[in-house]
């Protein structure tokens, strides 16, 4: 196993998970910002079907929501890239939640920010419940 996201889906390494169900998980970047990603292997967007398609899209909304209130974002920015040209650099279908303040401040990127972002939004998705 040679992806790093499979390997913090399976626990061989640490990551500063915010939540899971069967399908999904959401966990905190090294930039700090969440990502969402289905548990399966997929290397990108052509080889999801449409029912792990449409749940990884609403877990992203339920984390964009979470991530704007829990963090005080002014807004949210989703990517996602498929291919090498396209600037893919983990070949396991993802999507980043980046929260956006109108300051333009950038993410605090430190091993205690990552975690009071994992433990802030986790919070605020479960009041969403």
């Amino acid at each position: 196993m040679s992806c790093i996201f499979c390997k913090i889906i399976t626990r061989v390494l640490p990551g500063y998970i915010i939540a899971e169900d069967a399908n999904t998980i959401v966990f905190v970047s090294l930039e700090g910002h969440p990502i969402v990603a289905p548990k399966e292997h997929i290397p990108d967007i052509f080889g999801l079907n449409d029912e792990l398609a449409s749940m990884i899209m609403n877990t992203a909304r339920e984390v964009a929501r979470a991530t704007k209130e829990g963090l005080a974002a002014d807004g949210i920015y989703v990517t996602q890239t498929n291919g090498v040209a396209a600037g893919q650099s983990v070949f396991h279908y993802h999507m980043h939640v980046h929260p956006k303040w109108s300051d333009g401040r950038p993410m605090d990127r430190s091993e205690e920010s990552r975690k009071r972002t994992m433990e802030t939004v986790r919070s605020f998705l479960q009041r969403q419940v």
